[in-house]
């Protein structure tokens, strides 16, 4: 039968009841590997659908539960309710805030959605464990897998990580300002890509158990990260900096963070709007 353009086969049983594969039966069924042409044609944009598998490969889960129901959920801070409730809009599903943590869970399971975010986000997922829960998914869905397409600097996957694990800061240097982009993840496949695609460097950190981070800091790097700003949504709080790069290197120019600088008042008015767009 059809749902809204979706085919779903279903199974007689011994009773003549036509019934869905439970995901029982399905455990041990291996599942195929395809290409963009053996799927459905996703009802969402292609830019949304990179966006959104960069947001799950850094703040999501695809699961399926013991009794064979699979789901979507997405945990962010409480200053990223507004790119949750984009995300709502998009797929439908629910947002709760979770109990004694500053932040918002987004969660979608009811089949006809998951199905169709299958087809969304098959074949831009690349994480390492993302990529084997999207396989599970597939598989109780029944739906080929696509492996993750290469990436360039038009891809919005890098919006979309971006707003799930990066960061955009100032910190002083032998008394100069110094701005960086940065994404974290635990290994280091997971931040390659970047580096691959726009340059900068990897660093692993010791702290919180081991990370890998991404950097760029020279300006020639940030202002191709501000290039693809301007082609790609980023939707995060914290990409709202990207707003203020090209007034950070214009104050720099002039010196102004100096306290004798007469510019200075400037610097200070600049780094009160820095600071305010992380609240």
């Amino acid at each position: 039968m059809f749902i809204s353009g979706f085919l779903v086969k279903p199974r007689s049983s011994q009773n003549g009841v036509s019934k869905t594969q439970s995901a029982g039966n399905q455990r041990h069924k291996s599942s195929l590997v395809g290409t963009s042409e053996t799927t459905c044609a996703t009802t969402y944009p292609k830019s949304f659908c990179e966006w959104l598998a960069g947001i799950i490969d850094g703040d999501g889960s695809i699961q399926v539960s013991n009794k064979g129901y699979t789901s979507l959920e997405i945990t962010m801070g409480l200053e990223d309710l507004r790119l949750l409730r984009y995300i709502q809009h998009m797929l439908g599903g629910s947002i709760k805030m979770r109990s004694g943590a500053k932040a918002y869970r987004y969660r979608l399971h009811n089949q006809l959605g998951m199905i169709k975010l299958m087809n969304c986000i098959n074949g831009h997922i690349r994480h390492s464990a993302r990529l084997l829960q999207l396989h599970r998914v597939c598989q109780v869905l029944d739906i080929p897998v696509i492996l993750p397409i290469t990436l360039d600097a038009q891809s919005n996957w890098f919006a979309g990580f971006f707003d799930a694990d990066g960061t955009i800061g100032i910190a002083m240097k032998h008394r100069l300002p110094q701005l960086s982009i940065r994404v974290n993840n635990k290994l280091l496949q997971d931040v390659e890509s970047y580096k691959v695609v726009f340059g900068g460097n990897i660093y692993f950190d010791s702290s919180q158990n081991g990370y890998y981070q991404w950097s760029v800091q020279s300006r020639k790097d940030v202002i191709m990260m501000l290039d693809y700003f301007k082609s790609s949504t980023f939707r995060s709080h914290k990409s709202r900096r990207f707003f203020l790069i090209e007034e950070y290197y214009s104050l720099y120019d002039l010196k102004a963070f100096k306290p004798d600088s007469i510019h200075h008042k400037a610097w200070l008015a600049f780094l009160d709007k820095w600071n305010k767009l992380m609240i």
